[in-house]
C-alpha cells in the first residue's frame, strides 16, 4: 500500500476563546488553538471603550467601528440627530421643495426623480452608444448619403476618432460605406 499512513491518535486541546476542551488529530496538535471558526472570529474582535457623544457614558464596541461608533444607544443617536435640524432642498428634476438632513446634500426628492433624470442625461459608454441610440430612435438614416432602406446596418461614428468622447455633437450616424470612407481619409497611402 503506497502513501503515508496517519495514526488515529487524537490530542486534547483547550480552546483559547471559550476554554472548552476539544480533540484534534496528532498532526494538528501544534496549530489548533480554537475549537471552531466561530470562536476564532469572536476572539479576533478587539473591544474598545468610547464615550457617548450625547450622554457621556462609556460604551463598548468592536475595533472596526472605531471611527463610526459615537453613541451608546439608538435613543442617544436620535436625540443627537434631532438637534441637527433639517435643510430645504429643491429637486433638480421636478423642482419641488423638500426637507432632508443637512449632511445628505440631496439633489432629487425621490428615487423616481433620480431615475427619470438619469435617463434624460445621455452619457453612454463606448460599448453602449449604439444600444442607447437605438432605444431613442436615432439610428434612422445615414447623415452623409441619406441611406435609410435598412437601418439595422447603420453604425455610429466618432468624429474626432476618440471612442471615449461620446457627446452627441461628436457622434454621427453613417451607413457602412460612408463609415469606411470616413476612416479611409485618415489612413496614409
Amino acid at each position: 500500500m503506497s502513501g503515508i499512513l496517519r495514526s488515529h491518535v487524537r490530542v486534547d486541546k483547550t480552546c483559547k476563546h471559550c476554554q472548552i476542551t476539544f480533540s484534534v488529530p496528532n498532526y494538528r496538535k501544534d496549530s489548533a488553538t480554537y475549537c471552531s471558526r466561530k470562536c476564532m472570529a469572536l476572539d479576533s474582535r478587539l473591544q474598545l471603550i468610547s464615550d457617548c457623544a450625547e450622554c457621556g457614558t462609556k460604551f463598548e464596541h468592536i475595533a472596526s467601528r472605531a471611527n463610526k461608533a459615537k453613541y451608546c444607544s439608538p435613543t442617544c443617536y436620535y436625540k443627537a440627530m434631532s438637534r441637527k435640524g433639517t435643510k430645504e432642498y429643491t429637486c433638480f428634476h421636478c423642482h419641488a421643495k423638500f426637507l432632508s438632513a443637512p449632511s445628505k446634500n440631496r439633489k432629487y426628492c425621490s428615487k423616481k426623480c433620480t431615475n427619470k433624470a438619469s435617463k434624460e442625461t445621455f452619457k453612454p459608454k463606448f460599448t453602449t452608444v449604439r444600444k442607447a441610440m437605438l432605444r431613442r430612435n436615432m439610428l434612422t438614416k445615414c447623415e452623409k448619403c441619406g441611406f435609410d432602406s435598412c437601418p439595422q446596418i447603420l453604425g455610429v461614428h466618432h468624429k474626432d476618432h476618440d471612442r471615449n468622447n461620446n457627446s452627441m455633437d461628436n457622434l454621427a450616424v453613417l451607413c457602412p460605406n460612408c463609415h469606411s470612407m470616413e476612416h479611409m481619409k485618415h489612413i496614409a497611402h
